[in-house]
């Protein structure tokens, strides 16, 4: 009951509360200073420093008793809370208003440090720690196309310099004033404020320009690529996890199941979803690692739970769906589509025997009933 309570607090009270607090401080702005609806706007926002500053007193005094086992005292569990990445976010967003409200000369800008609130929002983000891998995993192309912009740019604002200085002074009179219009034009913005006048400086921006476009796409496809291989490896780790878990895969060797995650995918399902209904084509098959699913056959639906699976029978006899299939509880499901499941006939003809066993067993019984 308290972790559920805390997890409404983490994913949603909060979030909530410090979407609020920014709104009051965003609107607020615009408010004219001393008038009701300032006092309105930054007393919304004082109430949510200090919700904030309270639910850090919570978390610190809850944080005795979570840290190493023999670690020492609870006052040393609370360190290890407040020194933690998500502890440090919680001092930050929880101190940044009356900090701001101490050191701004005027009271109006201190408010504006609200504005640290959105690192609440990166706590419990998926995305931010993917974000960080992919950087990591990538630093090193990165960092080469860093060197290389930084190289063109250093090679733009000199050339501009040495060309335009004598037709323009106020903008290229020397290297740092060129710099300016260096990094407008590889960054291919190009404010206008800033332009070659002689025929040798406009041939030196056309280049600049096309090389600050190819830079950026070397960034671009640096990036997609590590994203994209950060997504595998992800969804194979979890499918890899899932097919382990899995009862009709537990007597397989690691190799097997190296096999068997490269041509299955995880699928997670919500209560009432169906999965097929009688009649269609069928393209897939689904093993239940968690949750229920119930298929409508006569004389009575039947109940299939974690370690079973369904859909073979389509697969198996390359004939219509024989029934209807749906999603009783919210489920974790392997699907294995047609084309895989003939790519692993032919890698793991045992698991698929066992399979077409099972398919053989069902129509029986169907026939049967």
């Amino acid at each position: 009951m308290k972790a559920r309570l805390q997890r409404l607090i983490d994913n949603t009270a909060i979030p909530l509360l410090v979407t609020g607090g920014l709104g009051a401080m965003v609107v607020g702005s615009t408010a004219v200073p001393d008038s009701p609806q300032d006092v309105q706007f930054h007393s919304a926002v004082i109430v949510v420093a200090v919700l904030l500053l309270v639910d850090l007193g919570v978390r610190i005094w809850d944080a005795a008793g979570r840290g190493v086992a023999d670690a020492g005292t609870p006052w040393h569990d609370r360190w290890l809370y407040i020194s933690s990445p998500d502890g440090m976010i919680d001092v930050a967003a929880a101190i940044a208003v009356p900090l701001g409200l101490l050191l701004m000369p005027h009271f109006r800008d201190g408010y504006l440090f609200a504005i640290f609130w959105v690192m609440k929002y990166l706590q419990h983000s998926t995305g931010v720690g993917l974000l960080i891998r992919v950087a990591i995993r990538a630093r090193t192309a990165l960092m080469s196309i860093f060197t290389l912009f930084f190289v063109v740019f250093l090679f733009a604002a000199t050339g501009a310099y040495l060309l335009e200085r004598e037709a323009q002074p106020e903008a290229f009179g020397s290297v740092p004033r060129a710099m300016w219009w260096a990094i407008v034009t590889l960054s291919t913005t190009g404010y206008g404020d800033v332009v070659p006048q002689t025929i040798w400086g406009r041939l030196l921006d056309g280049w600049v320009m096309v090389g600050g476009i190819a830079v950026f796409a070397l960034w671009a496809g640096i990036i997609a690529n590590a994203f994209s291989e950060e997504l595998r490896r992800r969804d194979f780790l979890r499918t890899w996890d899932l097919v382990a878990r899995a009862s009709f895969f537990q007597d397989l060797t690691t190799a097997a199941i190296a096999d068997i995650v490269k041509l299955i995918h995880a699928r997670d399902v919500r209560a009432g979803t169906v999965l097929f209904r009688r009649g269609q084509y069928g393209d897939a098959m689904y093993f239940i690692v968690s949750g229920e699913v119930s298929v409508d056959i006569r004389p009575e639906p039947k109940r299939l739970g974690p370690g079973e699976f369904v859909g073979e029978m389509a697969l198996v006899h390359d004939a219509p769906r024989s029934a209807t299939v749906s999603v009783t509880e919210p489920s974790s499901l392997l699907v294995l589509d047609i084309a895989n499941f003939r790519e692993l006939a032919g890698r793991r003809p045992e698991l698929i025997a066992t399979i077409e066993a099972e398919a053989a067993r069902r129509r029986s019984a169907n026939q049967a009933a």
